[in-house]
């Protein structure tokens, strides 16, 4: 009758590919953001839009995510306005970008329906995020729309990434939208 021997390395390679597999499945215990990548600060949630599918992330923004000294101080006509979010900071992999991330709110057009109030609401997230910079401990939570510069990398789970180095407020027929859901703002 034959006999099973079983070689010395094998026994070997065993035991190191456990071990290498324990420690990975250690990491991604500790930090599950490393091997899934799309918004370790927050969840994108996806809305069905009439144009397709939107991906918005809600943003807790800190003062050391901003580059204040390139970022819009006021806001321009529209309460339009721009900041500087240091990339390594933002939570969604941008692989083609090498600089900051442009975080910009779009304008509003003077004849939209309650234009004025819109414009100032603008403003007044740009005077609180201008407050981070003095409170750089404090947070303020936004709403960020990715669309358009956004590719699916995979559905299940679903992880994205930027495809440009812009992002948007996310907004509504002139309206800041400072929330994730379905959009219910008066046209």
């Amino acid at each position: 009758m034959a006999s099973v021997r079983e070689c010395p390395y094998v026994r070997l390679i065993n035991k190191r590919l456990r071990l290498v597999v324990a420690i990975l499945f250690l990491l991604w215990l500790l930090n599950p953001s490393l091997t899934h990548s799309g918004a370790s600060d927050g969840q994108i949630i996806v809305n069905q839009g009439r144009y397709g599918s939107y991906y918005h992330l809600s943003l807790a923004l800190k003062a050391d995510a901003i580059d204040f000294a390139q970022s819009d101080r006021v806001a321009r006509s529209g309460g339009q306005f721009e900041l500087r979010l240091r990339r390594q900071k933002f939570p969604v992999p941008a692989p083609k970008c090498r600089g900051p991330i442009i975080l910009r709110m779009p304008w509003t057009s003077p004849q939209a329906r309650e234009a004025k109030e819109k414009i100032t609401v603008k403003e007044g997230l740009l005077k609180r995020i201008w407050a981070l910079e003095k409170h750089p401990n404090e947070t303020l939570s936004v709403v960020i729309e990715l669309n358009p510069y956004v590719e699916v990398v995979s559905h299940t789970p679903l992880k994205v990434q930027l495809t440009q180095c812009n992002v948007f407020f996310r907004d509504a027929y002139g309206a800041y939208v400072d929330e994730t859901g379905p959009v219910n703002v008066s046209r």
